[in-house]
Formats: C-alpha cells, structure tokens, sequence
C-alpha cells in the first residue's frame, strides 16, 4: 500500500519480571524470597497490622508465604495481580513489597505496597511507587492508576502526595483493621487529566 503509513504496536498485557531504579531492584516474587518476606512481616507485624489486618503470626510463617507466593505466581500469569519486591540495588537488602492489582473496574490497575521498618524515611517507597506506576500506564487498556488506604493512614497517603497522584474521592467502607475509620480514601493519577 502506498502512501499509507501502518503503525503496529504491541500489546502489553503484563509488567516486567525486573524493574531497576537508581537504588532499588523491583523484582517478580519467587518461592526463594518466603522466608525473607516472611521474616520482614514477623518484624514489622506491630506496625502493619493495625493497617493490614493480614499482618498475623500465621502470615510471618515461612509455609504460608511459600502458599501466598505460589497463588500469587497463578495470579501473575492469568494477568490479574502482580507482585514483587523491592531490595536494596547495592546490599540486596529486603526493603518492602509492592504490587498492582487489576480489581478497580475497567481501564485502572491499583498499586498496593508495604514497606519494613528499616528502610522508611529514605524516599524508597516514593521511588519504587514512581517507577511502577510508569510500567502500569505501559500495560495494555490502563490509563489510571490508583492507590488507595484509610484516611488516618498518614505515612501510606504521603506516597502519592508525592509522586503526584490527586485525592480523588473519599469513600465510606467497612473497617477491615485496628487502626482504620472508615474513610477510605482513593488517589488517582490519570496524566490526560493533568
């Protein structure tokens, strides 16, 4: 055909196993990182479980993060959920988990994330968020992203104040652990709206 210009693009239906930042490496979950996953929840059990209710001894077991890890691989390959975690680029250190989860309706993917103690305050989760965020408006349909947490939640909500998502709604809903309201709030960021 000529004079006509065909633009092919591929499809992106899933993220990268493997995401490299200035200090971070994101990476795909595998049944080798249970016993590390499950000793960071172990650590940090105090301080997420009144946000995460699934913050329990029983989730601190390495044979309950070897199962969760292996539903979470099934999830990965149907395209519904993708799950990693984030280590230190330099120590290989464990430092948090972060994941997106296609359960928010048509076009949207939430980003969901934990970070253990020993690496707050260092800009980690604000960097891992920035880049899979860029990888999930990569995937095929998506052209928002929201995270969502309760509204008492100051450290979780302070991720996407700074990685420039808005508020977009404050949303009324069971509290599903301790600490919660109530007030659920949802962050969006959509860049044809900005």
């Amino acid at each position: 055909m000529r004079g006509v210009a065909v633009r092919l693009t591929a499809m992106v239906f899933a993220p990268p196993d493997r995401i490299v930042t200035d200090r971070l490496v994101i990476r795909r979950e595998s049944a080798d990182d249970a016993a590390v996953v499950a000793d960071a929840i172990d650590r940090n059990r105090t301080r997420l479980l009144p946000w995460m209710s699934w913050a329990t001894g029983e989730a601190a077991e390495v044979s309950t993060q070897v199962a969760r890890i292996a539903g979470a691989s099934e999830q990965w390959d149907a395209g519904d959920m993708f799950d990693y975690s984030i280590f230190d680029l330099v120590d290989g250190s464990f430092m948090g988990k972060i994941g997106l989860h296609r359960r928010i309706g048509p076009h949207g993917i939430e980003l969901g994330y934990w970070l253990d103690a020993e690496a707050e305050g260092r800009g980690v989760m604000t960097e891992a968020t920035t880049a899979l965020m860029k990888v999930a408006l990569e995937l095929d349909e998506i052209d928002r992203v929201e995270i969502h947490c309760d509204e008492a939640n100051l450290r979780s909500q302070a991720v996407p104040r700074r990685v420039g998502f808005a508020l977009d709604r404050i949303e009324n809903r069971p509290i599903a652990a301790a600490s919660e309201t109530g007030r659920h709030m949802v962050w969006v960021y959509q860049p044809d709206c900005r």
